[in-house]
């Protein structure tokens, strides 16, 4: 059965999770995970993630895209060192 959302805002409670997580050094998949356990997602839910990523962080569609290919991977390395360097030059727009 697909996965819908009731609402498009995303949870500020989320938002500041992520940027708390984000400031202590966590990975990727470490801030993916915590966005599919709060919101109540299935694993391989993609589009509430990129959402959260972008509310989040103030980034970009493509800045988030590699996501996609990334998830359901174990290639965290290399989703590391693309996002994480995005999120934190958004950090100083």
């Amino acid at each position: 059965m697909p996965q819908t959302l009731t609402n498009a805002d995303p949870k500020p409670e989320v938002i500041q999770e992520l940027r708390s997580l984000a400031d202590k050094g966590a990975t990727v998949r470490e801030l993916v995970v915590l966005v599919q356990k709060r919101v109540g997602l299935n694993e391989d839910a993609l589009l509430p993630v990129l959402w959260y990523f972008m509310n989040a962080f103030s980034l970009t569609l493509p800045e988030v895209l590699p996501i996609r290919e990334w998830l359901g991977t174990k290639n965290d390395k290399e989703i590391d060192s693309i996002i994480l360097p995005a999120i934190e030059k958004a950090r100083t727009r």
